[in-house]
């Protein structure tokens, strides 16, 4: 993810499946190249997908997910102004798709705009208190302009969602160090690293960040 970050890339949502709109032009059709586009884009083979997501698009104009699922897409690629013009289609048609709304977040926070990526991920939650990763996006963008209570609070909901994500532990810890909370800052960093040591290199450069700055 480009744009300002605490520490760690953020994986992007799988794209969840909607009801099909019954009075689409033809809906086998739009939903077989659909259907095919997430494969090969959960396959990384994203010129493929976008091809297969414009073909589900072009013959029904009206399938939400389609246009979310070349959004992902185009995020992935790089290319996130094209990609938020695909998610304000998504919303436009289905005004409570949680994704679409978590994913326009990333695109806001990456343009430097926090504001509306809090505004997003808040949304997300709204249609879908579950999304574990929209705590999570969420938290990094209120710790980013220095809310550091609300997220580490928002760390914590993505952790009871999703108790084995290591990067959660870690940027609850970070959150707490930078409140001079250092004995559960520590417990944090060591789930963290238990859950995967891999992370060992990134943690140490953010600790070390943070002590540099004092």
């Amino acid at each position: 993810m480009r744009g300002q970050r605490l520490l760690f890339k953020l994986a992007l949502l799988c794209v969840v499946c909607a009801p099909w709109d019954a009075q689409s032009q033809d809906p086998l059709s739009a939903k077989g190249y659909y259907k095919r586009a997430r494969n090969t884009h959960n396959k990384g083979q994203i010129t493929e997908a976008l091809a297969d997501y414009t073909k589900s698009i072009s013959m029904n104009p009206k399938l939400a997910m389609a246009y979310y699922g070349r959004g992902l897409a185009l995020y992935d690629s790089g290319h996130c102004d094209k990609a938020m013009v695909d998610f304000n289609h998504a919303i436009a048609i289905n005004t409570r798709l949680a994704g679409a709304y978590n994913v326009r977040g990333l695109c806001w926070f990456g343009a430097g705009n926090v504001e509306h990526a809090i505004a997003d991920y808040s949304t997300a939650l709204e249609m879908d208190p579950s999304l574990s990763w929209a705590y999570h996006n969420r938290g990094i963008a209120r710790a980013t302009r220095g809310d550091l209570k609300d997220a580490i609070a928002d760390y914590s909901e993505t952790i009871a969602f999703a108790p084995r994500d290591a990067s959660a532990y870690a940027n609850r810890g970070l959150a707490r160090l930078m409140l001079y909370q250092e004995k559960e800052a520590k417990k944090d960093f060591d789930t963290c690293l238990k859950l995967d040591p891999r992370l060992k290199s990134q943690l140490d450069e953010a600790i070390q960040r943070f002590q540099t700055r004092q």
